[in-house]
């Protein structure tokens, strides 16, 4: 017999009925139904789906030892209870999900697929990371979330916050774009793209690097709203140093860019497309759609 669900319930029973744990036909087809009607369901949907693809293709199939599976589960009760105490003591609403969280590792009860110890720790390094920065770098976007630090996204963002923050300020304050040209021409050994952006003004740039690896950071202002650009070769994802999703490069490939909201609490658009040799990933204030009509006007 099916039973009747609420969109919080199947919010609870997603992992399970990827995992083809649900045999009543009767409730699969409330969930489908359900899924199909709420957009913000079907992404967290694709979000689980993409993240266990993730894990099952870069890691063996490995029975979790009882002792390891006890251990993972006290940590996540102590994740729990301190996210608990900080949203508590700012007055800061609960994030759901949390309240769940031991569900979605409880490999024993739920019957999810025991993967290898390695990724349950990822995954509860992710959470926590969720869990406890959530009220200042937000994402819903799952190629940010699954990131490691060679992630040129992650690594846009990441930067990107600390130029709002102001901890992060031009090493050459410059409107020439010649000169900010040189600058990276010279500090990181490659031709920056510096556009000319409608309505935007080049403010400088800075050069550092990731492992070897050269990057460079424009930056535009238009009164309080910022376009800030990370640039690196290309060569950089090809040798391995730093690393995009496969999905996001076939979409430059085939759009001619990859462009994207929800990676941060304040909706913040990132915009990343291919220009000669180098790999360019905007992140700005601007909404999408606002974001898209700037884009469009870069001399590309």
């Amino acid at each position: 017999m099916g039973q009747n669900i609420t969109t919080f319930n199947v919010d609870e029973l997603i992992t399970s009925y990827i995992d083809n744990q649900i045999s009543d036909p009767e409730l699969r087809k409330q969930i489908e139904e359900a899924l199909n009607k709420d957009e913000k369901l079907f992404k967290k949907y694709q979000a689980e789906i993409f993240t266990k693809n993730i894990y099952a293709s870069r890691l063996d199939s490995a029975e979790v030892p009882e002792v390891t599976y006890a251990k993972v589960m006290d940590s996540i009760d102590a994740l729990i209870s301190r996210s608990k105490q900080i949203f508590s003591t700012q007055s800061l609403a609960y994030p759901s999900f949390t309240q769940s969280l031991k569900n979605t590792v409880n490999l024993k009860f739920l019957g999810v697929p025991r993967y290898a110890y390695a990724a349950v720790l990822v995954f509860a390094i992710i959470a926590a990371a969720v869990v406890l920065n959530s009220s200042t770098h937000a994402t819903k976007n799952p190629y940010i979330l699954a990131g490691t630090e060679k992630s040129i996204m992650v690594q846009a963002v990441n930067v990107f916050h600390k130029v709002l923050s102001g901890d992060v300020k031009c090493q050459l304050k410059s409107g020439n774009a010649t000169e900010v040209e040189k600058y990276v021409s010279d500090n990181a050994n490659f031709k920056a793209y510096i556009p000319v952006i409608e309505n935007y003004k080049l403010e400088g740039c800075l050069c550092d690097e990731y492992n070897g690896q050269k990057l460079a950071h424009l930056i535009y202002m238009n009164g309080e709203e910022i376009i800030y650009i990370y640039q690196t070769p290309v060569a950089a994802v090809q040798k391995n140093s730093l690393e995009l999703p496969g999905a996001v490069h076939d979409e430059i490939v085939k759009a001619k860019y990859y462009m994207c909201d929800e990676i941060d609490e304040n909706d913040c658009t990132m915009t990343l497309w291919y220009i000669d040799n180098i790999i360019c990933a905007s992140v700005t204030t601007l909404p999408k759609q606002k974001m898209h009509a700037a884009f469009t006007s870069f001399n590309k």
